[in-house]
């Protein structure tokens, strides 16, 4: 009997060139939401996204007014030659003489101090430290009322107070950027991370069922930390008719309503369910044989 035929030896599989480098990429229509330096894991960083993020949703089509960040060098104080970002008070101390200083008291306040606008040292221009006239802080301070009347005549948004935070897919309901866009145009704080500090609510999608849903919800190992940690009572979880219903009627409505999942532990019942209208399954005539 003759020997088996050897089996061909396949050509090797060629090797990946970008799979080497790990890019984690969140799916939140904001694009990459990490930085580009090292030190930008800080909540700095965060903090400057998310004011940049808040700005552009709010602005709508246009993209509002460009913004410089508030750390990093990207910001519009940063220095070059130090590295780090010095605030314009800073500065402008920093050009002062300490005659300067021996002459006018005032201008040895701290910067938070001085920073303030109705300090004596926020009387005096960021150059040379003169002080300003009394028109023109009169003129300052009426256009500082002014603003306050705009803000106060617009009113509060419907989600003011309210920080959000989306996880996973909306669709086919709202696509998550406009949805961004809608609760920022109504007075709601976008978040990029889940900060149980700041974070109020948390809008999931739909579980992926047999037919309907994308791919949203929580998994297990995430509803296991949410219930050992808080006990399910610390962060709202929403599905986004909350925000739709809520937009219809023009009041923000319970979000015990719309609740998508159960954050509790396994045979404990919500008692929401208690105050639904029960259907009576007695015959109507009453009568018993």
């Amino acid at each position: 009997m003759p020997p088996p035929a050897e089996k061909p030896v396949l050509p090797r599989a060629a090797e990946p060139r970008f799979g080497k480098n790990f890019d984690p990429y969140n799916s939140s229509a904001t694009g990459h939401q990490r930085p580009e330096t090292a030190p930008g894991a800080s909540m700095g960083w965060r903090a400057s996204r998310a004011r940049k993020l808040a700005g552009q949703f709010a602005g709508g089509h246009s993209g509002g007014a460009r913004m410089s960040d508030t750390y990093g060098a990207g910001s519009e104080d940063y220095d070059e030659k130090l590295r780090a970002v010095v605030p314009k008070d800073v500065r402008s101390r920093a050009k002062m003489s300490v005659a300067d200083m021996l002459a006018r008291p005032g201008l040895m306040r701290s910067g938070s101090s001085a920073s303030d606008p109705g300090s004596a040292a926020s009387t005096t221009s960021a150059t040379g430290g003169n002080p300003k006239s009394e028109e023109e802080i009169m003129e300052a301070r009426r256009k500082e009322d002014e603003e306050e009347g705009k803000k106060a005549a617009a009113g509060r948004g419907l989600f003011e107070g309210v920080t959000v935070y989306v996880n996973g897919s909306t669709h086919p309901i709202i696509s998550d950027h406009k949805l961004k866009r809608v609760l920022a145009e109504n007075g709601a704080r976008m978040s990029i991370h889940l900060g149980r500090r700041q974070v109020t609510h948390v809008i999931v999608g739909k579980p992926a069922v047999a037919g309907a849903g994308a791919g949203g919800g929580l998994a297990s190992g995430k509803l296991e930390k949410e219930i050992r940690k808080v006990g399910g009572c610390g962060i709202k979880f929403v599905g986004v008719e909350w925000v739709l219903e809520s937009l219809k009627v023009g009041a923000r409505l319970p979000e015990a309503r719309f609740a998508p999942l159960k954050v509790a532990r396994q045979g404990q019942k919500s008692v929401y369910g208690l105050f639904e209208k029960q259907t009576s399954r007695d015959s109507p005539s009453g009568s018993t044989s």
